[in-house]
């Protein structure tokens, strides 16, 4: 017999569990100790995910919502997000990561959506929105003139934000001893600063620039064997139909093949909404012709709230079936956005 404190320790605890005698415990325990490392670790992993999750209510003995079943973040009045676990899926794998300069002057927001297919993708992708979001809200501001400087300037820190991500997925997996299928996310990053919004993205989380007045656009293109369907041609309605729609064909973590980052930059010359969004809304308005007249609706009641509007967007993806974690962040953007004081940084 082996003689540890740490195998006693975990013998006292399995003997807790219901009908588990000495005997058993001590088996268990065994079992564990000869295990490989990655099983044991993936143990663990599915007890603290079970706590994190699914919790009873004490009176009905129904399951009791998790906090991470739908949240939202409002670092300043003028951005803010709701990430929702939608209707059917039992667990919420999208996160998101905001930060923003209260007078309207700098902002980030980060949207990630795991991958279902993947267990524990949820981890991956809190883990790689808050890292990114945390290194690019201490990114000095730069010294810059002229859109073309800002533009540089901000695609540099994205590049950086996107490898720390896809370091912080990495890092999920390691955690759980190297899974053959590590968890893994997409990744939409969004910086607004000097009346210009920089985006970088991996995967098919996208961001929108929607005016008041004037032409919107989707600024991102999905990374998904969807944007190759209608690319050759086939009709949106059968593309969308397809079982591999939305199979994406890059993304963070440990077997991403591509992890790097596309960009594209948008000038902020009329008042308007960025929108960050998870597949669980846009699902519901592919087009961007959709999307512009929902957010026109629902912006009309939300009194220029980013969380009110979120929460708007989000409930109408679950009314229209809510097949998939929703998540919406938004940054209302007013021209001109100032720099602030040269060599300052956020924490």
């Amino acid at each position: 017999m082996y003689s540890s404190k740490y195998l006693e320790l975990l013998i006292e605890e399995f003997v807790k569990l219901p009908t588990i005698g000495q005997k058993s415990a001590q088996r268990l325990a065994l079992h564990l100790l000869r295990a490989p490392r990655e099983d044991a670790l993936r143990l663990a992993e599915a007890i603290r995910a079970l706590r994190e999750h699914v919790g009873f209510c004490g009176t009905c003995g129904q399951r009791a919502p998790s906090p991470r079943d739908r949240w939202s973040e409002q670092p300043a009045p003028w951005v803010g997000g709701v990430c929702d676990k939608g209707v059917v899926h039992p667990a919420n794998e999208d996160a998101m990561a905001l930060a923003a300069d209260p007078d309207g002057g700098f902002a980030v927001v980060v949207v990630c959506d795991g991958v279902t297919s993947a267990p524990h993708s949820d981890r991956a992708a809190m883990a790689a929105a808050r890292a990114a979001c945390s290194l690019l809200s201490g990114v000095p501001v730069p010294v810059t003139h002229g859109v073309a400087a800002t533009i540089s300037y901000w695609t540099s820190a994205l590049e950086k934000a996107t490898s720390e991500a896809n370091g912080a997925a990495v890092g999920v997996a390691h955690a759980l001893g190297d899974p053959a299928e590590p968890p893994s996310c997409t990744f939409v990053a969004a910086i607004v600063a000097d009346a210009v919004i920089t985006v970088a993205w991996c995967g098919d989380s996208r961001a929108y620039w929607l005016p008041d007045a004037g032409d919107a656009r989707q600024l991102t293109v999905d990374h998904s064997l969807g944007t190759a369907l209608l690319a050759a041609g086939e009709p949106r309605e059968q593309a969308e139909a397809d079982p591999a729609f939305h199979t994406i064909t890059r993304w963070l973590g440990a077997d991403s093949v591509e992890h790097s980052a596309e960009f594209v930059s948008q000038t902020i010359d009329t008042p308007g909404w960025l929108l960050v969004c998870s597949d669980g809304l846009w699902n519901y308005a592919s087009v961007l012709e959709e999307m512009v007249a929902l957010v026109a609706d629902k912006s009309a009641t939300s009194n220029g709230d980013p969380v009110q509007l979120a929460a708007a967007l989000v409930d109408w993806a679950n009314a229209a079936g809510g097949h998939d974690n929703v998540t919406a962040a938004l940054a209302r953007c007013n021209p001109p956005v100032l720099l602030h004081g040269e060599g300052t940084s956020r924490g």
